[in-house]
């Protein structure tokens, strides 16, 4: 087997978000403490991340809260700091290898067009807003498939934090899923025991060509 294409989750795969949920917090008036706690409970409860706010503001929909917040200027936003310190060399050292490229995550298009106009080191930038489908939908896993151009599946591999909304799924579609074992998600799902051990596993980006290389 020979990978010829990766694509990537973005939030905790190469995306720290622990500013826009911090920054969320701030917006709501709740303690970093309490909101994400509230966001763990949720996790483990393997309900949907909007659930937060329902919690934590159950008297306003999400979508108004986004609406008010971006009028306000605080729009959901990428920066250069935002990336974790492993995440741009990866894409490149595997870029530089001839490897195809993709991103693609359940993202609102304010981050599809922030890592675009950030340049990052990738053939593919796409998000389930653009595409009009969410992960774990098997849809999004076909439009994945679909970009490639005529690779099989398990000529891709896909790599990210969630294992129901990512390495699951990307399974199911016969792709190649690769687990990182970082932020909350991860770490709260991994231990909850209620989903098979990954096959592949790791815990920074800077290991990945080498897995791939021994697949």
């Amino acid at each position: 087997m020979t990978i010829r294409a990766v694509f990537f989750d973005v939030g905790e795969t190469l995306i720290d978000e622990s500013r826009d949920w911090g920054g969320w917090a701030d917006y709501l008036g709740v303690s970093h403490l309490s909101f994400f706690a509230t966001l763990g409970a949720v996790i483990e409860r393997g309900e949907h991340h909007r659930t937060v706010f329902k919690i934590v503001r159950p008297d306003v929909e999400f979508s108004e809260l986004h609406r008010q917040r971006r009028m306000q200027g605080k729009a959901y936003s990428i920066t250069p700091n935002d990336f974790y310190p492993d995440a741009i060399p990866c894409l490149a050292r595997l870029q530089n290898d001839g490897v195809l490229i993709g991103i693609a995550g359940n993202q609102p298009l304010e981050a599809e067009q922030a890592l675009r106009k950030l340049g990052v080191p990738a053939d593919i930038v796409a998000s389930s807003a653009s595409w009009h489908v969410e992960k774990p939908a098997p849809e999004f896993f076909e439009r994945v498939i679909a970009a490639t151009n005529g690779l099989a599946p398990s000529e891709i591999a896909y790599v990210g934090d969630r294992l129901d909304n990512d390495i699951e799924p990307a399974l199911r579609a016969g792709m190649v899923p690769v687990f990182i074992r970082r932020g909350p998600w991860a770490h709260v799902q991994l231990a909850s025991r209620r989903f098979q051990v990954p096959p592949h596993i790791i815990d920074e980006l800077t290991s990945l060509p080498e897995l791939l290389r021994g697949l």
